[in-house]
């Protein structure tokens, strides 16, 4: 028998943690934070706690199979070690409410992901940019490509997303198939994987789908129309920042989310081509060179300024141009400043010599935030204009039920949204809202609650 199980990030964005079970072997995915809200990270965590406390807290999911034996035994479960099935995860993309917790499973527990996601994977932690530590038993798998543990069966299926790497999958078992969609846009650099995501997964005897933007406006999925425009495109924001470069007289500040690797890659060329130059944050450096290794890259130093931001400036292993604040603030009009909201005070002496702050989707990244709201304070004071002119990385509303017209999926399950109930589609055989805990059997076409 094949169960569905849920847990976290049923009703809420972030935490996704649902688990593909047969007896013998479990999949489950993902593997970030659920309540992340009540992360304090002014809160002492004495080491090795840290699964334990975030158990406690509701942030990861208490499940036999995946932690270690002093922190299972803790938690009243089985460790990975002593659980009798094959157990392992797959890991979609890597935001923090999909992968945060990595570093507080078992350091045996295989987890599977694309490729190029693995890639990304390591280079975050050789910037200490991942939670707790580097789970080290991640294992990349191309685009495409199948793998299987146990009886479980799962292929890796590109999908187009805010985050190079993104992925969904098909997991099969003898009593069916269910497609996990993970994240996904098509307003981004590539809808055609988005499409073709869609038809490799058409018929599919269930769909797990994300529901981001259905979370807040009240909708009638099933009567929406294709907008007239797409809103925000990576191509709207490449040709917003071409604009601003060539016409802005002073300094360009850019707060990007650094995962998202190829709009960096491609506003490289296009800021160039605006006659500027754009200065790179280490980290965000690192990542770009890891994919697009031909691209001339210039690196913001910091001399004198905290141990971590040594640290990754010291883990950059090939050429690149250093810039320091003292050059920037001497011929402000030539650069745009990729930042980091944690440099944000770096502001403070070039705060005449800006013309535009850029929020990008970095981080802070909502007014749920506690930051958010003392980030548009300290730009306030400090006199500095800013627009926000960010993508999201969530296809609107009509295009998730395009997405889910094209599947025609046996069973819908929408997740990962405040109001998954509004995510519909007249294609679905039928839909189901799982409540956290609960267990259906997969029966080939139909679902029943156990």
């Amino acid at each position: 028998m094949t169960k569905l199980r849920f847990f976290n990030g049923l009703k809420e964005i972030g935490g996704t943690f649902v688990a593909v079970e047969t007896d013998t072997t479990r999949c489950m995915f993902d593997f970030g934070f659920a309540n992340a809200d009540i992360i304090d990270n002014k809160a002492k965590v004495t080491e090795g706690d840290w699964a334990y406390n975030y158990v406690n807290l509701g942030i990861l999911t208490p499940m036999d199979g995946i932690y270690d034996d002093n922190t299972a035994h803790r938690l009243g479960l089985k460790s990975y070690s002593e659980d009798d099935k094959d157990n392992f995860f797959i890991i979609s993309h890597m935001h923090i409410d999909h992968m945060g917790g990595l570093g507080m499973l078992d350091d045996a527990v295989p987890v599977y992901m694309s490729s190029d996601s693995c890639k990304l994977y390591k280079h975050l932690a050789q910037m200490k940019d991942v939670e707790v530590k580097e789970h080290k038993k991640c294992i990349g798998v191309d685009y495409g490509q199948s793998f299987t543990v146990g009886d479980i069966t799962v292929k890796v299926v590109q999908i187009d997303h805010d985050v190079i790497g993104a992925c969904g999958y098909l997991i099969s078992t003898k009593d069916g198939n269910v497609c996990y969609t993970g994240d996904y846009r098509f307003h981004g650099f590539h809808r055609d994987i988005t499409e073709a995501f869609a038809k490799e997964c058409h018929g599919c005897d269930a769909v797990i789908t994300e529901g981001v933007t259905a979370s807040f406006d009240d909708i009638d999925m099933l009567s929406l129309e294709e907008p007239e425009t797409m809103g925000n495109t990576e191509a709207v924001l490449q040709n917003y920042m071409r604009e601003k470069a060539s016409t802005e007289q002073g300094l360009i500040v850019l707060n990007n989310y650094n995962r998202n690797v190829e709009r960096i890659h491609n506003l490289l060329k296009t800021i160039s081509e605006a006659g500027r130059v754009l200065v790179l944050e280490p980290e965000q450096a690192d990542y770009v060179h890891a994919f697009y290794p031909d691209d001339k890259l210039s690196v913001v130093i910091r001399s004198g300024k905290d141990d971590i931001d040594q640290y990754r400036q010291s883990q950059l292993d090939f050429e690149y141009t250093a810039v320091t604040l003292d050059d920037i603030a001497k011929a402000p009009a030539k650069y745009v400043l990729q930042q980091d909201y944690r440099h944000v005070y770096d502001l403070i002496p070039l705060k005449n010599d800006i013309s535009i702050y850029v929020h990008a989707d970095g981080s802070p990244l909502g007014d749920y935030d506690p930051s958010f709201k003392k980030f548009h304070m300290v730009l306030d004071t400090l006199g500095i204009t800013h627009e926000y002119m960010g993508t999201g990385g969530h296809s609107r509303p009509y295009y998730i039920r395009y997405m889910l017209d094209a599947i025609e999926p046996k069973v819908l399950i929408p997740l990962h949204s405040f109001r998954p109930e509004q995510v519909q589609s007249a294609k679905a055989g039928k839909r189901i809202l799982p409540e956290y805990g609960q267990s259906y059997e997969l029966s080939g076409s139909d679902l029943k609650l156990i």
